[in-house]
């Protein structure tokens, strides 16, 4: 079987790149894993496309032809890194190499949580329209204390810790092949992508049209061409009425943040 493997750091001395050649090398007889660099991946920029650049075309083509991906992100202030979470912009711009790619995700710390919330957040990038990746639930795989797990030739010195790492791994696998001869049955990955809008060009009853919807100032566009209501004007809801203003003062005062798309995918 042919996974590939990321690193989600650019630093040179990396206990994640140790980890993920670690992986590589010990378990060599359950799979063939290549590990990819990311160092040359430019920060997105949607103004400057990079797509087409060979280093960008070069991760899409390996994960595209890979059977699984196994990414080890690093934890930078309790999310991945901005490295890695670009990298992901680009292959889920234009290209979209994850769709319905099987995800297994490790990592490994300084301290005792093992990277577990920036685990969290890369799982919830990795499931997110646009993106589409399969993401291996459950066994997760947190290295603590990193500066203490390998000796000088890059083991990992508990046999413990390998045992489950190669009991998560061989689950893994086997994830791999269920999820791909789905893929086989329905299309494939490029089938379920193609069929999904992810560039929302689409027109649904409530699509605004003849609007730049990347300009700066497109929500008073909007407003203006549907001659949307403001202010202290009432807008009849299901069950009441509340105002524009008394609307605004909900949204605004609630402790998440909220983020509504379309049928379209338009946000």
């Amino acid at each position: 079987m042919k996974l590939v493997g990321i690193a989600g750091t650019v630093e040179d001395k990396s206990y994640n790149k140790i980890l993920l050649q670690f992986i590589a090398n010990h378990f060599s007889n359950l799979a063939d894993i290549e590990i990819l660099s990311i160092d040359d991946i430019p920060m997105f920029d949607q103004d400057n496309d990079q797509t087409e650049s060979g280093a960008i075309q070069y991760l899409n083509r390996k994960i595209s032809g890979a059977d699984g991906v196994i990414i080890a992100t690093p934890e930078h202030n309790h999310t991945i890194t901005a490295a890695l979470k670009s990298v992901i912009e680009w292959l889920s711009f234009k290209v979209h190499p994850f769709s319905n790619k099987p995800v297994m995700i490790v990592g490994a710390s300084y301290y005792e949580q093992g990277s577990s919330r920036a685990q969290l957040n890369l799982r919830q990038i990795l499931e997110a329209p646009g993106v589409n990746a399969i993401v291996f639930p459950g066994n997760e795989f947190l290295l603590a204390n990193v500066k203490e797990a390998f000796d000088d030739n890059g083991r990992l010195k508990d046999e413990k810790t390998i045992a489950f790492l190669q009991t998560t791994l061989q689950k893994f696998l086997r994830f791999v092949k269920v999820i791909n001869t789905m893929n086989q049955a329905t299309g494939g990955h490029d089938d379920a992508a193609g069929s999904e809008d992810l560039n929302s060009k689409g027109k649904i009853s409530t699509t605004i049209e003849g609007v730049d919807m990347t300009a700066d100032d497109w929500v008073e566009k909007a407003a203006e061409k549907v001659n949307a209501v403001e202010g202290n004007t009432y807008v009849k809801l299901d069950r009441g009425l509340l105002t524009v203003d008394q609307l605004n003062y909900f949204l605004n005062s609630m402790p998440i943040e909220l983020t509504y798309a379309d049928s379209n995918n338009q946000f």
